[in-house]
């Protein structure tokens, strides 16, 4: 086997080593972070473009702000009745503070939040989720964030997600 061959093999090894690395780093998130749920700012349930999804702004966002052109790392959350987050402040580390959690902070061109932008869901569901008033992550203890489910003024789970 010649040299460039051994190189390509090498360099697909190394390819999908990280990509499983990652991948279990989000399913440990995913099984063992702690239920965070931000309330959502009014929502748009349509993209013509890509079906069915909801577009998707945090209230906490209106509180991350830039410090001296920089944006901190992390956002630090009081936890509250039913896992209901509140802003406590920003920091450059994770808290560990007994009822706070932090999540990291993502910037993005028309600002900071912290989860994505939107949240697909299957074709001719948009009414199930018209009500949906909460964003429910699971937070690892490093702030790794990953939104896994919608829910409804009163938490009612929105939709069939297993997590």
């Amino acid at each position: 086997m010649s040299r460039y061959a051994m190189g390509i093999i090498a360099a697909w090894l190394l390819v999908i080593a990280v990509a499983g690395y990652a991948v279990l780093g989000h399913e440990r998130t995913l099984r063992d972070g702690q239920l965070v749920l931000l309330r959502l700012a009014p929502v748009d349930p349509r993209s013509l473009m890509q079906g069915d999804y909801m577009a998707l702004r945090f209230e906490l966002d209106t509180h991350l702000q830039a410090e001296n052109g920089k944006w901190p790392a992390y956002a630090h959350l009081q936890l509250g009745a039913g896992s209901r987050a509140t802003f406590a402040g920003t920091g450059d580390t994770p808290t560990s503070e007994p009822g706070r959690v932090s999540m990291r902070i993502r910037p993005s061109v028309g600002g900071a939040s912290l989860g994505p932008n939107g949240f697909f869901f299957q074709e001719g569901n948009a009414a199930l989720y018209e009500t949906a008033r909460w964003g429910g992550f699971r937070v690892a203890a490093d702030g790794t964030a990953l939104l896994t489910s919608l829910y409804s003024e009163d938490l009612r789970l929105l939709g069939n997600n297993r997590r």
